[in-house]
């Protein structure tokens, strides 16, 4: 279904792009490539298919929304893959070994859901002449078992070779010279747990330049939680209270007050920090400053790469506000004169 869901973002990005007036300025693209592995795997039919494509069939969707500098882009990404349920899946929960994929609507559906929202943060900006530089709404493939980031691993290292090319309906378009000076990565903004309620993860990737990005990160939450104070008091918002939980998508909920939330930075060293098990620490490792946005992360809880990953276990004043924290942070590292200039790629 990745190809539909694809299509289906292909879509939506351009009709956000008709909306606000950017046709022919802002534009949505396809990062192609083969997946590459060191062994076979021979019982999947998306592994065998990709290998029999002549030039890949694996994409990255890529849409580009332009500031002043187009040599220099900042990434804002999700990753549009959803695991197995593992409930499904392992025969000690009672799994049958069917490799059936789960709804994803935290995972990391919910990352998509900000970066479509982004596009329509974003694009009145760009129009307005506001961004510094680029920024490139990423919607990474493969981050799940069994391709295991593949999609950053692709980008990552066609962005320290020089090589990334960026396909549209006019061609091919050659991007191996744009700078990225920094990256955001939403994987999983929608569960707020009940162990350390209103708190959510900030990891930076390993340097200075992540540091200061996981800063960027940590100031945009602080003013999130001054502004909705006062947005909270206007008659639309005032004794709303939380967001109600609902049990699939087909409804939207009463309306909520807006929520602050907590961001605990966790640096790549603590034990703390998830980094490591995200398309983040591909960025990292080649030296692109990076931090990675995560709920309160629970490995065990239900709803976790399950049959229970759907709208039921969602909360959406908890989501809301970690989307608007990162789009904030994203639109300052955009917007900002003056980049960090160790903030390309390790210096390559």
């Amino acid at each position: 279904d990745l190809d539909r869901l694809g299509d289906h973002l292909h879509a939506r990005h351009e009709q956000a792009i008709q909306r606000h007036g950017m046709v022919g300025k802002a534009d949505v693209l396809d990062h192609v490539f083969r997946w590459e592995t060191d062994f076979e795997f021979a019982w999947s039919e998306g592994w065998k298919k990709s290998q029999a494509a002549r030039h890949g069939q694996e994409r990255n969707i890529v849409v580009r929304i332009p500031g002043r500098r187009r040599d220099e882009a900042v990434v804002m990404a999700d990753h549009y893959d959803t695991a197995y349920m593992e409930d499904v899946y392992e025969k000690e929960r009672g799994g049958d070994g069917l490799r059936a994929a789960a709804q994803g609507a935290d995972d990391d559906a919910s990352g998509t859901a900000a970066l479509l929202l982004a596009a329509e943060v974003l694009l009145p900006l760009s129009r307005a002449g506001k961004l510094e530089r680029d920024v490139w709404l990423v919607h990474l493939t493969g981050e799940e078992f069994p391709s295991d980031c593949m999609g950053a691993r692709a980008l990552a290292s066609a962005l320290v070779e020089q090589s990334l090319v960026l396909t549209g309906p006019a061609g091919d378009v050659d991007a191996s010279k744009v700078r990225i000076t920094g990256a955001v990565i939403l994987d999983m903004v929608a569960h707020n747990n009940l162990r350390d309620k209103d708190t959510f993860l900030l990891c930076p990737g390993e340097g200075a330049a992540s540091a200061r990005l996981a800063l960027r990160a940590n100031v945009a939450n602080v003013r999130w939680n001054h502004e909705v104070t006062h947005a909270n008091l206007r008659e639309s918002r005032d004794g709303k209270g939380r967001a109600t939980r609902m049990e699939d998508g087909r409804e939207i909920p009463p309306l909520f007050e807006h929520l602050p939330v907590y961001g605990k930075v966790a640096t790549e060293w603590e034990p703390r920090s998830v980094l490591y098990n995200t398309d983040g620490q591909i960025f990292s490792d080649v030296g692109i400053p990076v931090v990675l946005f995560m709920e309160n992360y629970d490995i065990n809880r239900t709803g976790y790469h399950d049959t229970h990953d759907t709208m039921k276990n969602i909360d959406l004043d908890y989501a809301a506000a970690l989307t608007a924290i990162a789009i904030e942070t994203v639109t300052q590292a955009a917007t900002a004169r003056e980049p960090d200039p160790r903030s390309a790629q390790g210096a390559l």
